[in-house]
């Protein structure tokens, strides 16, 4: 399952380069595209761009509602609802 995200996410545009695979609590795949000053997720068939907020260690993406931020190879997710899932980089695109 997961190598057809990852084939179905280089044909639309991703380039193995900057495309990191997550696996996170009780969600679907998260596939995480890192640009200069922002992240795209995908998670299942959800699609969205965060910018970058502050962070004192690692790195924190945000819109004000929803969080993803990773320090090394684990990360956060909070969907906006108030549960926050534990991730994992699982693999690079």
């Amino acid at each position: 399952m997961k190598s057809v995200l990852l084939i179905a996410f280089m044909i639309a545009g991703g380039g193995p380069a900057s495309d990191y695979i997550y696996t996170c609590e009780d969600t679907p795949v998260v596939i995480a595209r890192f640009l200069d000053s922002a992240v795209e997720l995908r998670i299942g068939k959800r699609e969205l761009v965060l910018p970058q907020g502050r962070s004192g260690s690692g790195a924190r993406y945000t819109d004000g509602s929803m969080v993803f931020w990773i320090k090394g190879k684990s990360a956060t997710l909070d969907t906006g609802d108030g549960v926050t899932k534990n991730c994992r980089v699982t693999d690079r695109g």
